[in-house]
Order: structure tokens, then C-alpha cells, then sequence
């Protein structure tokens, strides 16, 4: 990625385009009658960065045209705002887009703190349902528009009859409340119990747009502290061996 900071991979390959040929490519951002050229310098899921010295001439919410300059040919898309910072805006990745290029995962995985309750559970055959009369506590540890990680809090009898396949009936609070069903993926042993990985069985049609708000917003401020922190180590390691 360019400026150093290699956050996450962006994209493999689909229709013959690869990741790297968006990667450092010139973008020129348009809006009403000002036009800005820019680098296009992430994207991943749905959020494309572009680096551009008039980047405070967009603003939040702003709808955009992108046309972006490749060895590959030409990318051009209908976007929106939704992100800034000193030297760069965030747009809106389009499903039009995303669809020209297969994604390492289907969509993006966000790291989070956030909770959960379990209210029921069926067992893996399908045969034996059982609902809790204190709903257990789940600590959620990253979450997609497909699923979530998370792990079980102390509850080590459960652990026992969580298994894969297994569904559970679940509230979400991810700042706002979700119910769903979800089915248990993954299991894996750590070092304070177990860690889950599901997917959703179904999801509130009212509720899908929050959930990808929640992602969006989560997946913007990740890349930005992590490109941050990326940049700071950067600049200490040449001050460093300026010094030396």
C-alpha cells in the first residue's frame, strides 16, 4: 500500500483486474464544477481512500464522480463522502464496482468491543432446543455483514455443548439492538475458553441498514488509527536514522 502502511489486503482477482492496479493509480474526484486529481491509496470492502491537496473542498455526504486511471483501463464510478482527514477523503466503494474484483473475504471483518446475550440454543442435529432463563453474556470480537467472532463469558458448561453447526438465538447491542439466529461456523480452543466464529441465519430486513452503518463506521475509524500509527512509526524510525 502506498505511504508505508500496509493496514490490510485489499483485493484478489476476478474479472482479470488485480488489487495493484488500483493501488497508487491517479483518481480524479468530481463534484458540481470542481474537479480534484488525487492517488487512490486503499481499498478494501466498502471504502476507497484518495489522497488529494483539495480534499477540504469535499464534504460529508457529498455525492462525487470518480474516474480512476490504471494500467488496466479506466474505473469510473458514481460515489459519496463519508470520511475525512488533513490530505485525504474516504468515498464510498459501490457495489457496481466491488463486483469487478473478488475480495480474500467475501466482506470486511471490523475488530470491536462489544455484548451480547444468548437466549436459546439448538444443538447440532436439529433435534433438542433449549432456552435459558438468564440469558448467557457473549463479548463480541469482530463483526461483517455476514457474521460475527465472539466468545462466551465464563460459562464453561456451555462451552461444552456449543458446537459447530449449533444455532443460537441472540440480541446484539451494538449500540443499537439487534436479534437475530445465528449459526456457529468455527470453534476454537483459547486461552480463557473457547472463541466462536458465526454466521447469520436471518437478520430484521429493518435492521440491515444499521448493521452496515456499524461496519462502515467502524471499518473508517480502524484504517485511520491504524494509517496513524502506521505514519508516527515511520516518521520515528527515519528521525531515528537521521540520528545515527
Amino acid at each position: 500500500m502506498a505511504n508505508g502502511y500496509n493496514v490490510m489486503k485489499y483485493y484478489g482477482s476476478k474479472e482479470g483486474y488485480d488489487a495493484d492496479v488500483l493501488i497508487d493509480s491517479k483518481a480524479v474526484l468530481g463534484k458540481d464544477d470542481f474537479v480534484a486529481t488525487g492517488v487512490l491509496t486503499y481499498a478494501l470492502g466498502d471504502i476507497i481512500e484518495v489522497e488529494l491537496p483539495e480534499y477540504d473542498v469535499f464534504q460529508l455526504g457529498d455525492k462525487a464522480k470518480m474516474t480512476v486511471y490504471t494500467k488496466s483501463g479506466l474505473f469510473v464510478m458514481n460515489t459519496t463522502v463519508v470520511a475525512k482527514e488533513f490530505g485525504s477523503v474516504i468515498v464510498i466503494n459501490p457495489p457496481e464496482n466491488r463486483k469487478k474484483f473478488a475480495e480474500k473475504r467475501e466482506f470486511p471483518r471490523v475488530d470491536v468491543k462489544h455484548t451480547g446475550l444468548v437466549f436459546g440454543l439448538q444443538d447440532m442435529n436439529k433435534r433438542n432446543k433449549h432456552h435459558f432463563e438468564n440469558p448467557l453474556g457473549i463479548s463480541i470480537k469482530n463483526i461483517s455483514i455476514n457474521g460475527l467472532g465472539f466468545s462466551i463469558n465464563d460459562n464453561s458448561m456451555v462451552d461444552k455443548i456449543v458446537q459447530k453447526h449449533s444455532h443460537l438465538e441472540v440480541e446484539l447491542d451494538l449500540g443499537f439492538t439487534m436479534t437475530c439466529s445465528m449459526e456457529i461456523v468455527r470453534k476454537e480452543k483459547v486461552e480463557n475458553g473457547f472463541y466462536y466464529g458465526a454466521s447469520y441465519i436471518d437478520i430484521p430486513q429493518e435492521k440491515t441498514n444499521a448493521l452496515r452503518g456499524f461496519i462502515l463506521t467502524n471499518q473508517i475509524e480502524t484504517y485511520f488509527v491504524q494509517k496513524r500509527e502506521a505514519q508516527f512509526k515511520k516518521a520515528t524510525e527515519k528521525k531515528s536514522a537521521a540520528n545515527q
